[in-house]
């Protein structure tokens, strides 16, 4: 008789039998489903689908959003589209269901409000004679999330004008299952907005075809003066405008500028979203000219060139004197033979804002109502010596910073968020920066300082839109271009210190 002998409790291994434990522990537990957050919809008109295009990213993508605690995933889809682009709908039935997000096929329940699209609204390369542009300006996210609305050709979309691209394909195929919403192309309704509008929209028109109906080397001309005199409120100008002061004046010029160009921006900006008034080619699209987008009230680009031509006038005879001594010992007596020249430029501004078709005349007025308060306030700031002692002190620009905060913490728009990007950028350079500054350097050390900006601008940016094609998040997004602006402001800052620093 053979005995079979059994190995005993003390002969197995504790880890394997804790290893062996686990195992069947979690092998026990049912299946966890991925939790949903977001949830989309396709709409359809034809072989067009309806598509926005953010304000961060620049591209296009379907309008849904986040699920929140209280929505089910067809009720955070009806919300989002709503809130992005005023269309009510309904979601019929689930189309896809891709990681944690839900993709519903959703019908309009009244016509969709279009407008033709025009050449300064065009989101692709191939666009089709029909393709259309969705009338958001009253959208709950219009230039917070959305910066406009499409119906376009499902086809003619691309991967690389999709912030999804490898969804692209997919709403090509699923588009056919979704219902067909009709459209209406009488958004440009004029009887929308009020009476003062009214009468402002006959007035861009009349004024346009007026222009229009002069010999063509006059129409040549005016459209060449008004370019000119549209410049200061061009991005493009006021980086080269502050190249120039940072170059030519230093640290304490340079600083000034930007808290400037800071401060009109930022009353800018709090007030169009306050206001949240339409441009006049939201009713009729035919009158613009030029691009444009947002609200439209205050006229930002008005605003903005009346105070810095103004600084310029206020400016130009204390610069003449700095160059040629005695030049002028009445400074009142030059500024008043000068006033008309402001006057003129200043209005000339305003004029090509509604020669463009992008403002309404009130929007101008205002925006010149705004920069004449900015501009007595940074005039007596000068004057009385406070402005370089602020704007050398990093508590100034921690202020600043926290006033944008708070602004940002209502409106929630990107623009406000770069903002407080600059100023907390500056805070920080002025902190770190205790030495003090020459008041001038030579020309070759000028020529450096201005290819070692222009240099590190370009390749900042550069590198930033390499990211940013990488990355499909908006938070991700807007994360690297506000890293870009406080790393490019900090190192603009420093380079400067460090040219006009006494060695």
């Amino acid at each position: 008789m053979v005995r079979i002998s059994t190995p005993s409790l003390s002969a197995i291994k504790p880890d394997r039998a804790i290893l062996t434990l686990l195992l069947i522990i979690f092998f026990s537990f049912p299946a966890q489903a991925t939790p949903l957050v977001g949830s989309a919809c396709l709409i359809r008109h034809g072989d067009k689908v309806v598509v926005i295009k953010e304000e961060i990213s620049n591209k296009l993508a379907l309008p849904g959003g986040q699920i929140t605690s209280e929505d089910s995933p067809e009720q955070a889809a009806v919300r989002e589209v709503y809130e992005e682009t005023g269309i009510h709908v309904d979601a019929v039935k689930l189309l896809k269901l891709r990681g944690n997000t839900t993709l519903f096929a959703c019908v309009a329940k009244q016509p969709i409000p279009t407008i033709l699209i025009t050449p300064y609204t065009q989101p692709l390369t191939t666009t089709e004679s029909d393709d259309l542009l969705i009338s958001t300006w009253q959208a709950k996210h219009f230039t917070k999330e959305v910066k406009r609305a499409y119906i376009l050709t499902a086809e003619n979309i691309t991967p690389k004008d999709y912030r999804y691209p490898n969804d692209v394909p997919l709403i090509q195929r699923l588009l056919s299952q979704v219902p067909n919403s009709e459209i209406t192309t009488n958004a440009a309704d004029y009887y929308a907005v009020s009476r003062l509008h009214q009468w402002e929209l006959t007035q861009i028109k009349s004024f346009q075809q007026e222009i229009k109906s002069l010999p063509n080397s006059y129409q040549s001309l005016f459209q060449r003066v008004m370019s000119v005199f549209n410049l200061p409120g061009e991005k493009l100008f006021i980086g080269l405008l502050l190249l120039v002061v940072t170059v030519s004046f230093g640290v304490t010029a340079m600083l000034y500028l930007s808290s400037v160009l800071v401060s009109a921006t930022f009353i800018a900006s709090v007030m169009k979203l306050a206001l949240a008034s339409p441009r006049p080619f939201y009713i009729w699209p035919d009158l613009q000219q030029t691009a444009a987008s947002g609200f439209g009230l205050p006229s930002g680009h008005t605003l903005m060139a009346t105070v810095l031509w103004g600084l310029l006038w206020y400016n130009l005879p204390l610069l003449i004197n700095r160059y040629r001594l005695n030049f002028t010992s009445n400074l009142i007596a030059f500024r008043l033979k000068t006033l008309p020249l402001l006057v003129i430029a200043i209005s000339l501004q305003a004029i090509a804002r509604i020669w463009l078709g992008v403002h309404f005349i009130s929007d101008t007025v205002l925006g010149l109502s705004a920069g004449i308060v900015l501009l007595v306030l940074f005039i007596w700031w000068q004057h009385s010596g406070l402005a370089y002692q602020h704007v050398r002190n990093w508590r100034y620009w921690t202020l600043l910073s926290i006033i944008i905060a708070v602004g940002l913490s209502y409106f929630q728009v990107p623009q406000q968020v770069y903002l407080l990007a600059c100023t907390l950028a500056m805070s920080t350079a002025v902190l770190f920066d205790r030495g003090r500054s020459r008041q001038t350097i030579t020309y070759t050390q000028k020529i450096k300082l201005a290819v070692s900006l222009l240099s590190s601008v370009l390749a900042m940016g550069f590198l930033s839109s390499l990211f940013v094609d990488l990355v499909i998040s908006t938070v991700a997004i807007l994360l690297i271009k506000t890293l870009t602006i406080i790393v490019m402001v900090m190192a603009c800052v420093m380079m400067t210190v460090h040219s006009y620093r006494f060695k």
